[in-house]
């Protein structure tokens, strides 16, 4: 009889680099928060729009994400899946998001509009099962025995991942604005 290995509980994270021109969607990013003082729910320091359901000015963004999670749910084995929200966020030096999830979805996403500099704030995915307790020190982790994920911002770029994952973004480094829409999808 051979060792055999199941996988449970696993954490999938997509990432996909989008080629669309996001030159308009900067100056009506930069509009919106010109009219607005934005909410702070997870947000240190930065600007986060209002919550919006429809796609908007982003709908070729939108088109691709809903492809994306389209895909997503034929790969995981789920019932079609709907936008529940997105929003807007624009970070300059010092700003940051602290640790949390996004109760009341199934999949929550990042896209990178603007990140027009190095060391923007990397986002970073945090396991939940104290590893660190368990786990010795060692030379170098992997997606079995790491305790944490990070993605480097980068324009057009997309991630995805499972809403349950508790995630932060690291500080802003740069003088310039990140900007970047978060979103959240449920079953339809």
């Amino acid at each position: 009889m051979a060792l055999e290995a199941s996988v449970w509980f696993p954490t999938l994270i997509w990432q996909d680099k989008l080629d669309i021109d996001l030159s308009p969607i900067v100056d009506g990013v930069m509009k919106l928060k010109s009219t607005s003082d934005g909410v702070k729910i997870t947000n240190f320091g930065g600007w986060q729009s209002e919550s919006q359901s429809s796609w908007g000015i982003v709908k070729d963004i939108g088109k691709n994400i809903d492809s994306h999670m389209n895909e997503i749910a034929k790969q995981t084995q789920l019932p079609e899946l709907k936008l529940n929200n997105f929003w807007y966020n624009v970070n300059t030096f010092g700003d940051y998001n602290t640790l949390h999830n996004h109760r009341g979805s199934i999949f929550s996403g990042v896209f990178y509009i603007d990140v027009p500099d190095t060391n923007m704030g990397n986002i970073n995915f945090e396991r939940g099962d104290d590893i660190a307790y368990y786990m010795p020190p060692l030379e170098k982790y992997n997606n079995f025995t790491g305790e944490r994920a990070s993605y480097g911002p980068e324009t057009g770029k997309l991630i995805i991942f499972p809403s349950w994952l508790k995630h932060s973004v690291d500080g802003c480094r740069s003088k310039k604005n990140r900007i970047s829409m978060s979103f959240n999808f449920g079953i339809k």
